[in-house]
């Protein structure tokens, strides 16, 4: 009896929810966006490009269901550009399923701000996608067919929820981004993407950071300074880090970062913002270039080499903002937190302190490595 009451139950939400999204009729004439890309043509007007799939009923109806849909509107604003989507297309466009917000260069360097209000205000425009900046032509993004998925909006997804590249990419969800660009003097780091030609078929690649002030693309971040601006900001949960070779220092040992967990203690005092940033990681050894006797000593020896490294790191990229008066790392926010007030460029006057302590807590079967 029960088991039929559950049934019962499991039936009629099904028939609700569906009732209540759409019914058969409706999805033979909705294409579902999976990104939106946003450029700027010469004579400044704003160039929106949407790549769509059918739903699954319609592709069985029409034998195109592996098809990648590219639409392309033109306009003085976002709106424009979209609705110009709209005129010639014979199909509803829902935008309830996007993944990606993908701005091109030189959108990026004029400023983001148009594209912001639009997701902000528009229904279906939700914010949870991620956000991220293309390096190259968007012409080609768009034209390209991809490897592992042919839609470059659940591809980038995938990319970035990778676990294997987590310590060395950017994860920026759009709703973040618009909490982050509230404050003047804070700095925001979004996904920097762009192709990897092949052979055979291009694919999308995560390259790094792309920093934003004022709403507009100021810097471009590498992959290696993205591991140590993620290991700054608590968002290292794995991915690799190769330490040089105790033994030979012009051989590498990889080693496979497990979880992560940077805390962060702040002081003012003598003129001075005090940040001390403790950071433990928990590893895995994985591969050495050269062989090595694997033993308590030298694991001491490996570990010691991985903490200079994000000391470094560290060290090396906060310096280089602090330089430039760009806080990407929220110290006006922590500072404000503590002492209940902004200071104004404080970045300028941090201090910053690496804690590093690194455990190597497996190293697989064997006692040597080469």
């Amino acid at each position: 009896m029960k088991k039929r009451i559950v049934s019962l139950i499991s039936i009629l939400m099904c028939s609700i929810m569906l009732t209540g999204c759409f019914n058969y009729k409706d999805i033979d004439h909705i294409l579902f966006v999976t990104a939106i890309v946003f450029d700027i043509d010469q004579n400044n007007n704003v160039v929106t490009y949407i790549e769509a799939f059918q739903p699954i009923k319609s592709a069985v109806k029409s034998q195109q269901g592996q098809q990648r849909l590219i639409f392309k509107g033109t306009g003085k604003t976002a709106f424009e550009a979209l609705n110009d989507i709209n005129l010639h297309s014979s199909f509803e466009l829902n935008y309830t399923q996007v993944k990606a917000y993908i701005y091109s260069e030189k959108a990026a360097k004029k400023g983001v701000k148009p594209f912001i209000d639009l997701g902000r205000r528009r229904i279906q425009l939700y914010l949870r996608p991620y956000v991220a900046t293309y390096f190259g032509s968007v012409e080609e993004l768009m034209q390209s067919k991809f490897k592992e998925n042919e839609y470059v909006g659940f591809l980038l997804s995938q990319l970035i929820m990778n676990s294997g590249t987590a310590s060395r990419s950017v994860e920026l969800q759009y709703n973040d981004f618009l909490n982050k660009r509230t404050e003047k003097d804070r700095g925001v780091v979004m996904t920097a993407i762009d192709l990897k030609e092949s052979k055979y078929k291009n694919s999308v690649q995560l390259d790094g950071g792309a920093v934003y002030r004022d709403d507009k693309l100021i810097d471009r971040m590498d992959i290696a300074e993205t591991e140590a601006y993620n290991f700054m900001i608590d968002k290292v949960g794995s991915g690799s880090m190769e330490v040089v070779n105790p033994v030979n220092k012009k051989d590498f040992i990889s080693l496979w970062i497990l979880n992560s967990k940077t805390k962060t203690k702040t002081k003012y005092y003598g003129g001075k913002f005090h940040v001390k940033k403790i950071i433990k990681v928990k590893a895995a050894m994985m591969e050495s270039q050269d062989y090595i006797n694997y033993n308590k000593a030298m694991q001491t020896r490996i570990e010691e080499n991985a903490e200079k490294n994000i000391i470094n790191n560290c060290n090396k990229i906060f310096n280089k903002y602090k330089d430039k008066n760009e806080d990407i790392f929220s110290i006006g926010d922590q500072y404000e937190n503590q002492y209940k007030k902004r200071k104004k460029d404080i970045i300028k006057d941090t201090v910053l302190e690496v804690e590093p302590d690194v455990q190597i807590e497996r190293s697989g079967k064997s006692s040597s490595f080469h």
